[in-house]
């Protein structure tokens, strides 16, 4: 499902990724941890072209995109659009347009980028929303909502799309214990259904519980991989000890 080969990217003299290579399997879910400032984020937004990497090839589902420029060409701009179409992207600040309602938000891009006709995209719209325990906030707007209510109405915002390939930067970062719960039960929901996943996350728990296979990021570099049971049982980098001993700390 997804394939990425020798990744860079840099801003000026500071290399945030530094060569990555990643394969993933459909159905896989795979998480990302490290320090912050390591990559894992850059990484996500290379994935759907919110970055374009400096040099490298990435997959997604048949679709490939080259790094080392924006798309030029018609048949380029087309590449990166089918691409983007193929991976949503869930972000820790939710992104919710304010001055649209809650089934607004999630009706918009259907419509607009998929030529999907209104009724559709309403009737997909209503069923994301029961699907994420949301069904009675439809006509709400964004600010009469709680921050994990918020997040999950962004997830079935991104799910609207139907993509192939979900992506979550942080998604529970920015939310207190008991609204992190509400968001980690829809992202387990969505692993137990086969939807591809990519999860930056400090939620070690939901790593070890979730992930086929943990990527360590350090300095740009994915420093180790495995199955969650070795990387946090049995790590065989130091800089992976050393940051899971200070995660378990806090």
């Amino acid at each position: 499902m997804i394939i990425v080969e020798n990744l860079v990217k840099s801003y000026n003299s500071n290399h945030v990724l530094v060569g990555i290579d990643h394969s993933q399997q459909r159905g896989e879910v795979v998480v990302l941890i490290g320090p912050s400032g390591c990559g894992k984020s850059t990484f996500l937004r290379c994935l759907n072209q919110l970055e374009i990497p400096d040099s490298g090839r990435i997959t997604i589902d048949g679709v490939t995109i080259n790094g080392g420029h924006s798309p030029r060409t018609s048949d380029e701009r087309e590449q990166q659009r089918q691409l983007r179409m193929r991976a949503g992207m869930v972000f820790q600040s939710f992104n919710l347009f304010p001055h649209l309602t809650v089934l607004e938000n999630i009706t918009e891009a259907p419509i607009v980028v998929k030529g999907m006709p209104e009724a559709e995209a309403e009737r997909r719209a209503r069923q994301l929303l029961a699907k994420v325990g949301l069904e009675n906030k439809a006509d709400a707007y964004p600010a009469q909502l709680s921050g994990g209510q918020q997040q999950r109405v962004a997830i079935a915002r991104a799910l609207a799309m139907d993509p192939k390939v979900m992506l979550f930067d942080e998604p529970t970062s920015a939310l207190d214990p008991e609204l992190r719960d509400e968001v980690l039960r829809v992202m387990r929901q969505l692993a137990e259904e086969g939807m591809t996943m990519i999860v930056v996350t400090h939620e070690m728990q939901f790593a070890r519980d979730m992930a086929d296979k943990v990527l360590f990021f350090d300095g740009g570099r994915v420093a180790e991989c495995g199955p969650p049971e070795q990387i946090f049982s049995n790590p065989k980098c130091d800089r992976t000890r050393e940051f899971l001993s200070r995660v378990a700390t806090k």
